[in-house]
């Protein structure tokens, strides 16, 4: 029987906790280009702020409540990692980022292929694409049939270019990644981020 995600993340989430407890938020949130004071930073995640608090490093959504513990550790990840360093302004696919080799299969099958299927069979399924990256505050690129950028958290770009399929050729997805995104968040993390903001762009076009 698998353990739940609570159980198999306890490991990482006490680790970050511990790392988090010694750091100095002040610093931390500058260098992440997040909002500190009063014992918190808060942390937009794909839009969303989420409120982390110092030392404990209790994490809670917009909603208050306490965050999925695989979005807790990222989060905790992303300001104890952040170094401040500019975006390029150039993409990179996942398997070009540091260690991304290793996880890219996995990373196709979380967000990739999902992405895919929802919306690159034919041109007639781009313009639910379309609605629902705008619906998460997407910005419109030039990129293959249609990309729009999102800022996934305040120094994280991410992009998700459509090719779409059709009787002869199969469509495709790709997410790509601001080039300095490994300078912030080690790559299963940010695999977790492009799962993540799939998830959301399927669920808005529901």
């Amino acid at each position: 029987m698998t353990d739940p995600p609570e159980r198999r993340f306890a490991d990482a989430l006490a680790k970050a906790r511990a790392e988090w407890a010694a750091a100095d938020p002040a610093a931390c949130a500058a260098r992440a280009g997040c909002r500190q004071g009063d014992g918190v930073v808060v942390v937009p995640l794909l839009g969303a702020p989420h409120v982390v608090t110092h030392p404990d490093g209790e994490v809670r959504g917009d909603s208050g409540r306490p965050a999925h513990v695989a979005v807790a550790i990222l989060l905790l990840h992303y300001l104890l990692g952040a170094d401040g360093t500019p975006q390029s302004g150039a993409w990179s696919a996942y398997r070009e980022l540091p260690d991304g080799l290793f996880y890219a299969a996995s990373f196709a099958h979380r967000a990739e292929e999902p992405l895919t299927r929802a919306f690159a069979a034919s041109p007639d399924t781009l313009d639910g694409f379309r609605a629902a990256a705008r619906a998460l505050g997407g910005d419109a690129l030039t990129l293959g049939d249609v990309s729009f950028r999102f800022v996934a958290l305040p120094r994280v770009e991410l992009a998700v270019v459509l090719w779409a399929g059709d009787d002869e050729e199969q469509g495709e997805a790709r997410v790509l990644f601001d080039a300095n995104a490994g300078l912030y968040l080690p790559a299963e993390d940010l695999a977790g981020l492009g799962g993540q903001l799939a998830h959301r762009l399927i669920g808005a076009a529901r």
